[in-house]
């Protein structure tokens, strides 16, 4: 499909309040977003998008292909800078990707942000369980993942239902 520059700009930037991290992410190296999947329009995505803000925008706001598109547009409307064949494989990374949340979080593949969005656990929490699997493997049981230190046992148990292993 062969999109408009306006409608593939609106997806890249999520707004000028951004910028100022943007500056910073636009210079790190792309190996910083490792929670990012390889796969073709994952470079394009990571030069365009970060110039004015985080990948975790994207990891945390899974959305169908109408409303990634819907999203390009805003984003070309303040300024994001990509040709459309560039938007276009930004478009189909994302939606190959990032889909709609299913209201479920696994546990053993989820990213930081991801556990935090879904769990409603704080950066801090979430990195720890990260860490922890990383170090002591996957979980198995919403009791292993309560072995976490310096995680609250009653987020995860006020989240249970959302839990897969």
């Amino acid at each position: 499909m062969k999109m408009t520059k306006a409608l593939v700009w609106g997806l890249v930037l999520s707004g000028a309040s951004m910028m100022a991290y943007g500056q910073q992410a636009a210079n790190a190296p792309h190996d910083q977003y490792p929670e990012l999947p390889a796969g073709p329009g994952r470079d394009t995505t990571i030069r365009v998008c970060s110039k004015c803000h985080s990948p975790d925008n994207v990891i945390t706001n899974g959305q169908d292909r109408d409303g990634w598109e819907a999203t390009i547009t805003k984003m070309a409307g303040f300024g994001a800078a990509a040709t459309d064949d560039e938007f276009s494989a930004i478009l189909e990374y994302l939606v190959k990707n990032f889909p709609p949340s299913t209201g479920q979080v696994h546990v053993n593949q989820a990213t930081s942000a991801e556990l935090a969005a879904g769990l409603g656990l704080t950066t801090a929490e979430a990195d720890a369980v990260v860490d922890y699997r990383k170090k002591n493997g996957d979980f198995k049981t919403i009791d292993d993942l309560k072995k976490v230190p310096n995680v609250d046992a009653k987020k995860l148990d006020a989240k249970k239902d959302k839990l897969v292993f």
